[in-house]
This record gives C-alpha cells, sequence and structure tokens, in this order.
C-alpha cells in the first residue's frame, strides 16, 4: 500500500513541476512588457502630436498673422461703399505681424456677439495701406469684392465698419478672423 501512495505523491509532484515549467521565463515576461510599454509610449506619442502639431499643408493662421487692439471711432466717409453721408462704427486693427504668402483672400472676418452666436450686421471690412488707400474689401460672410490678391502686410489695417440707419456698436463682441484655402484656425480680437 505505501507503493502506491509514493506513486500518487510522485505523480502530484510531476503535475506541479510540469505546470511551472509551462508558465513564461522571467526574460520571455520582461520582453512583453518592455514591448507593450513601447507601443504605448508611440501611440500616446503620435496622439499628443496631432493634438499640438498643425497641419504641414495648412498652416494656422495664428502663426502667420497678428492684429492690434481695436481702436473705435464714429464718422462717416464717401469712399466706403455703404457709409457715404450715413454713420457707421468704425474699429480700425493695424496688422502687427504676417509671415509667408498671406493674402487678403486667406482670410475670412466674422462677428461674434457675447452670447457666442454669428452677427452679420450690414457693413463689412475695408483693408487700407500706410496711405490710407483702399486695397481690399468684403462684406461680413461674403468674399474679397477688392484686393483679394494684395499681400497682407505690417503696412495694412483693417477696418471694421457697421453700417445702415442705425450701425451696430461691436462693444463686447469678438471679431474672428478665419484662416480659409491655404490656412486653417482663427485669430480672435475681443472689442472693448
Amino acid at each position: 500500500m505505501m507503493h502506491g501512495y509514493d506513486n500518487r505523491l510522485r505523480a502530484v509532484r510531476v503535475r506541479g513541476r510540469s505546470s511551472r515549467s509551462r508558465g513564461v521565463s522571467d526574460i520571455v515576461a520582461i520582453v512583453l512588457m518592455v514591448v507593450i510599454v513601447v507601443v504605448l509610449a508611440a501611440v500616446l506619442f503620435v496622439l499628443i502630436r496631432g493634438y499640438t502639431a498643425g497641419n504641414a499643408t495648412s498652416p494656422g493662421l495664428g502663426t502667420v498673422l497678428a492684429v492690434g487692439t481695436p481702436e473705435e471711432s464714429v464718422g462717416t466717409t464717401g469712399s466706403i461703399t455703404g457709409c457715404g453721408a450715413s454713420v457707421c462704427n468704425f474699429y480700425n486693427l493695424s496688422v502687427q505681424a504676417s509671415s509667408r504668402a498671406l493674402e487678403l483672400h486667406d482670410i475670412a472676418v466674422e462677428i461674434i456677439a457675447a452670447n457666442g452666436s454669428l452677427i452679420l450686421p450690414p457693413g463689412g471690412v475695408v483693408v487700407v495701406n500706410a496711405t490710407n488707400q483702399i486695397v481690399g474689401q468684403t462684406t461680413f460672410g461674403g468674399s474679397w469684392s477688392l484686393g483679394a490678391a494684395v499681400p497682407v502686410t505690417s503696412t495694412l489695417t483693417f477696418v471694421v465698419y457697421t453700417s445702415g440707419a442705425m450701425p451696430v456698436s461691436l462693444s463686447g463682441d469678438t471679431l474672428r478672423f478665419i484662416g480659409v484655402s491655404a490656412y486653417s484656425g482663427t485669430v480672435e480680437v475681443h472689442v472693448f
């Protein structure tokens, strides 16, 4: 009877040893963990890079354009279509910096109300050079009717205006310059 007991004990030991020997060795486990960590790091790198890097074919407008703080004035002028003898509100924004081959047709202009909604008052944007000659003109939500191919340089000033019987004051609103065609992103300026 003892002999039978020894065989069962030996079988248990052999089975115990064989189940341990079927496990993953320490070296293989370490290699697998290193591979998993490297793959996770690569995925994280690609995700973060995708959020921080702009599209190489479509640079962000904020990287190529900077405008000054808007200066508000009220007046009349015959040189801006829509104002004529009527009173208009004007907001002058000088171009502080511009690089690359940015042209007026690469920019659209929107007005965002203080509550976040898009507003399209009568008026638009004219662009004047250093001698106050109009070199570009567009309406809100429209395309450039004058000077679409004019390069944007630091000698230009964007004149955002509202017109009509009761021109809208943009105080408290945001002027949004939107990159179109070869550019993406926005440049926003708060009107005080």
